[in-house]
């Protein structure tokens, strides 16, 4: 039975992923380097810390991690006063059914605590969270289940009760780790074999995690 349900929010509750990739990819033209897609691929679901180590190792030193990464959000930043920022198709769908359900939920994210909160209060999901787990918060990051654990805690239910929504590998390795229900929905990462293995489910989008949360709740 899922007793609570814990989120990753960039390429799960919003569609920021490509942003974040298009970002990468312009501050690499400005500097005239090629950032290769399964490089920026690393970053996702990784704490900065892990992220700066993939991005020294390809670079050798010959760039600046944070610098990139500042221009990097500029250019998001730029880009989201046209776009605003995506939310997943059934993200609300799935909201409202785990709050009429009172499920709690929490959201479980490497990104830093203040653009995160920005964007959960920006597209109205803030008010549906029981508690948010950042990556700074945690000794070890994605892919170590770490940050998931200190979700459950926070919102007081077992890990093994727990459902996890991931669309990264890291993220789903984590969610294994933790001992919870791990659903995957697809976003612009394609997952290998092993990676899938570590799965209970691949869903389409959000909405149809719903049908699953009722399904395992109606055995």
């Amino acid at each position: 039975m899922i007793k609570g349900v814990i989120f990753d929010m960039d390429g799960v509750m919003v569609d920021t992923e490509r942003q974040s990739t298009k970002g990468w990819l312009a501050a690499a033209k400005r500097h005239k380097v090629e950032m290769p897609m399964w490089l920026i691929n690393q970053f996702k679901g990784s704490p900065a810390h892990m992220s700066e180590k993939y991005f020294d190792d390809y670079f050798k030193g010959t760039l600046n991690y944070w610098q990139m990464r500042n221009e990097r959000t500029q250019y998001i930043n730029e880009l989201r006063k046209v776009e605003g920022i995506p939310v997943k198709k059934g993200l609300f769908k799935l909201l409202d059914y785990i709050k009429v359900h009172s499920i709690p939920c929490a959201v479980a994210t490497s990104t830093q605590k203040e653009s995160a909160e920005n964007t959960l209060h920006l597209v109205g999901a803030w008010d549906y969270l029981r508690a948010i787990v950042y990556g700074d918060e945690v000794e070890h990051g994605k892919p170590e289940p770490d940050i998931f654990l200190r979700a459950a805690s926070r919102i007081n239910i077992l890990p093994q009760d727990c459902m996890v929504i991931e669309d990264s590998v890291n993220g789903i390795k984590a969610g294994n780790r933790a001992g919870m229900y791990v659903v995957h929905v697809p976003d612009t990462i394609i997952i290998d074999e092993d990676t899938r293995k570590l799965t209970n489910v691949v869903c389409d989008d959000l909405e149809q995690v719903v049908q699953v949360i009722e399904t395992l709740n109606n055995k």
